[in-house]
């Protein structure tokens, strides 16, 4: 896994470390609420928030990169009708 880490861009590995850390804290989240009965923890109200917003902040980061890359294509590409497009999206 290293290798293939390692061999892609900066945005390719800031998302890839930003998929496995929103799956960790979600995971944590449900190992915590599974095991909050063994805990002695009865206010799980804060927890409940976290997974949503750890998804839609995956999303957001998951629609920058499909984004990021329709740009640099057309730059590539010199397709400058559907680059101006693009750009005034922003």
């Amino acid at each position: 896994m290293k290798r293939i880490t390692f061999r892609r861009g900066f945005t390719d590995r800031m998302y890839y470390y930003n998929f496995i850390a929103v799956h960790v804290i979600v995971g944590a989240v449900v190992l915590l609420t599974a095991l909050s009965g063994i805990l002695g923890i009865t206010d799980m109200s804060a927890l409940a928030a976290i997974p949503p917003c750890a998804y839609a902040e995956l999303g957001m980061h998951t629609g920058f990169v499909v984004w990021k890359a329709k740009v640099e294509n057309c730059r590539k590409n010199k397709d400058i009708g559907r680059l101006e497009s693009l750009e005034s999206e922003e």
